[in-house]
């Protein structure tokens, strides 16, 4: 475990002394788990950012433009798309 000598503005202090008290810490422990809870939010709200972008990117592909594929309302099978690529091939 490291030590780290901090410094704060006499306010800040008296306030945090009181906080710690009240949960029944000391300074020392209270200040960690503060510092722990705020470097676990920000890993989560990074997390959830990241994902973000993918989801955004995902419905960007899935948005984009439609292929005409179809025939007579259904999906073509693999032989009439093998011979159309074969026809268009042969051109």
């Amino acid at each position: 475990m490291r030590n780290v000598t901090i410094s704060m503005d006499d306010e800040l202090y008296r306030v945090t002394r009181i906080e710690a008290a009240k949960a029944g810490k000391s300074m020392s422990k209270y200040l960690a788990e503060a510092a722990r809870a705020k470097v676990e939010a920000d890993e989560k709200a990074s997390e959830e950012s990241g994902r973000n972008l993918q989801l955004e990117a995902l419905e960007r592909i899935f948005a984009g433009p439609k292929w005409n594929v179809s025939e007579n309302g259904r999906m073509p099978t693999a032989e009439e798309r093998n011979f159309r690529n074969w026809q268009r091939d042969i051109r």
